[in-house]
């Protein structure tokens, strides 16, 4: 199984929340709970959001035109901050950011209409994590701004190629400089005003890398989700394409019982794999490499069982029940001139 040094599954309670905005009407009951992601000091942490906030919506849509949605209750407290998630249909898992809102309708950017959305679909309104929320001020504080004790790396979902490099780092600083407003800033241009509200993708992991000299943990309280996640893997059509992708539940995910094999290609030859799940084995030191390479054989070589199995040992046998961890991150590399996929990852518990 994988390794899991840097994230420990917690309680998920039976408690649930109602939504306190004008969508009140409609109540939100995903269940809460917390799971514990901690970060060793010298070390680049790896984690997704298992969690959600409380949605403010819960429901169908009265109608869908272009990128409106009808709601049938006053959806104008929804902002640029939300996004819109479909929990039933054509675009089931989908998310999309809100780019506006009125007492009737919310807008986004996105033909959902044109992607198959229709009336009668249900779906979730939910707030982003941003950087303030997601750490709720017990992130490490830098005291000099321009020497970063602690950071919060962001991958770029929009580059190509592999072993990509995050793009954007923030970290967290108490005023005491006098060069810097309290709160989170951007490491690269530290005089660009406060990056409280940074939004926090649902589609990709972020890396805390720790150097303030002991062990950060971070209590992620929220809602469990209770609706399958749908995240876009693509391929390039001349080099190999690493997705940034983890696992979106706070429990364990089973490679046999993930999904997974709907977007890796079979491979027909065990030591040339077409596609790879690369996941990350015990994290030390800074800018860690993923240690563990798994693809998926149909077993018409005779030579190694169908399944999945070790790239890097193709004959030690099914490893169908590797887990990922709550929140694990990994990679999805697609293979030059293999073809894109919607990765929909069954949710591995039952509420």
């Amino acid at each position: 199984m994988m390794n899991n040094p840097t994230k420990f599954i917690t309680l998920l309670s039976g408690v649930v929340l109602l939504a306190s905005s004008g969508f009140a009407q409609t109540v939100a009951t995903d269940p809460v709970g917390y799971v514990t992601f901690s970060a060793a000091d010298g070390v680049d942490a790896k984690f997704g959001i298992a969690m959600e906030q409380a949605p403010l919506f819960i429901g169908s849509a009265v109608s869908v035109t272009a990128g409106v949605i009808t709601l049938p209750v006053d959806p104008s407290a929804a902002t640029n901050g939300h996004y819109v998630q479909f929990t039933s249909g054509a675009l089931l898992g989908q998310w999309f950011q809100v780019s506006s809102s009125d007492s009737t309708t919310i807008t986004v950017a996105e033909d959902l209409s044109a992607l198959g959305a229709v009336a009668a679909d249900s779906l979730k309104v939910v707030p982003f994590w941003t950087l303030s929320t997601l750490f709720a001020g017990d992130f490490p504080v830098s005291t000099d701004p321009f020497s970063a004790v602690a950071q919060v790396l962001f991958n770029d979902v929009t580059a190509t190629g592999i072993n990509l490099a995050p793009n954007r780092n923030y970290a967290y600083h108490d005023g005491s400089s006098g060069f810097v407003a309290p709160g989170w800033f951007d490491v690269n241009n530290a005089f660009g005003g406060v990056q409280d509200d940074v939004l926090v993708a649902p589609n990709s992991f972020i890396t805390v890398r720790n150097q303030s000299g002991e062990q950060y943990d971070c209590v992620l309280a929220g809602s469990v989700p209770t609706d399958v996640l749908n995240i876009s893997v693509v391929a390039d059509g001349s080099v190999a394409n690493d997705n940034l992708v983890f696992n979106p539940y706070p429990a364990a995910i089973q490679l046999s019982t993930s999904a997974l094999a709907t977007v890796v290609a079979v491979s027909t030859d065990p030591f040339n794999p077409v596609d790879q799940v690369i996941v990350y084995g015990t994290p030390t030191g800074l800018n860690p490499a993923p240690a563990l390479n798994y693809a998926y054989h149909d077993g018409s070589s005779g030579f190694v069982a169908p399944g999945w199995y070790d790239v890097n040992n193709a004959f030690g046998g099914s490893q169908d029940t590797v887990t990922i961890p709550a929140g694990g991150a990994f990679l999805i590399r697609k293979g030059a001139g293999s073809a894109d996929g919607n990765w929909v990852a069954a949710i591995p518990y039952s509420l």
